[in-house]
């Protein structure tokens, strides 16, 4: 073999050889995208709320304290008729179809209704107290201070409005059960905009405790109109509660034990004049 020959195989081995280096050398991959994760944002100040606003504590069970804890069979159809007064009253120049429902309600059940009403004073009377019907008349009024809050005002008339719809269907005998489911869809409006101001409030709670405003008092809304015990709109309104006086739970009377109140609602049904 020639030396031309010896270098040639020399120069291909070299090839080979250096050709075989590159192909087992790792490359190193490109280098992860840089994910930047951004905080979620803040909650929102429910609509309707406001800085220093009162609102009633969260309970144990993890919900908020409506007028409608523990309440008797006579309590809860009281505080369903107590609730679609309300939006009789005030819901139904926000899309109709409540008033004319209610009063065939009241009119074509009224037997039924005075018998709950009865029965529901006695529970109120029998503990005894001298005061008692001053106490139910407080209830009854918180009860519909509770149902007549301005910021709830469009979702407590939406869930009216279907509840005033089905309740006419409802025999006597299944009325109290109704009554409590009903009661707690009505009671959804309140009960999430209570939590999610509570949200809100917990975000934003060391800020205000660092500027010192936690507790400031801010002007509450203007009230709306509030109906009267007597079903008919007339009168004198009842108080609305102020910032300093959040609606608060009032338990019912148990079963066996009843608490003070008021003389019997008059004009219990009477029914409620069209708004012009």
């Amino acid at each position: 073999m020639t030396l031309r020959a010896i270098l040639g195989w020399g120069l291909l081995a070299g090839l080979a050889l250096g050709m075989a280096g590159c192909a087992t050398t790792p490359v190193a991959p490109p280098p992860p995208p840089i994910v930047v994760k951004l905080p979620p944002p803040p909650p929102p100040m429910p609509i309707g709320g406001y800085l220093g606003m009162k609102i009633p504590p969260k309970l144990a069970n993890g919900t908020y304290g409506t007028p409608n804890i523990n309440n008797t069979d006579a309590a809860a159809v009281w505080h369903l008729r107590n609730a679609l007064n309300v939006a009789a009253l005030g819901c139904d120049r926000a899309g109709g179809g409540v008033v004319q429902p209610y009063n065939t309600w009241i009119t074509t059940h009224a037997a039924v209704l005075d018998h709950v009403l009865q029965t529901y004073l006695k529970e109120w009377q029998a503990p005894g107290w001298a005061d008692w019907r001053r106490v139910y008349d407080d209830n009854q009024t918180r009860i519909y201070n509770f149902y007549s809050q301005p910021t709830m005002r469009l979702e407590f008339c939406a869930v009216a409005r279907l509840e005033i719809a089905q309740v006419g269907q409802v025999t006597d005998a299944d009325l109290p059960t109704f009554a409590r489911a009903a009661l707690l869809r009505l009671d959804k409006p309140f009960v999430a905009f209570y939590a999610a101001f509570d949200t809100w409030r917990d975000h934003y709670k060391p800020a205000q405790a660092v500027a010192g405003t936690a507790d400031t008092p801010v002007a509450a809304p203007a009230p709306a109109p509030v109906v009267t015990l007597d079903g008919t709109g007339g009168g004198t309104p009842p108080s609305v509660p102020t910032p300093d006086a959040a609606p608060v739970a009032v338990a019912t009377p148990a079963p066996s034990v009843t608490t003070s109140a008021t003389a019997p609602v008059a004009g219990a049904e009477t029914p409620v004049a069209k708004a012009p």
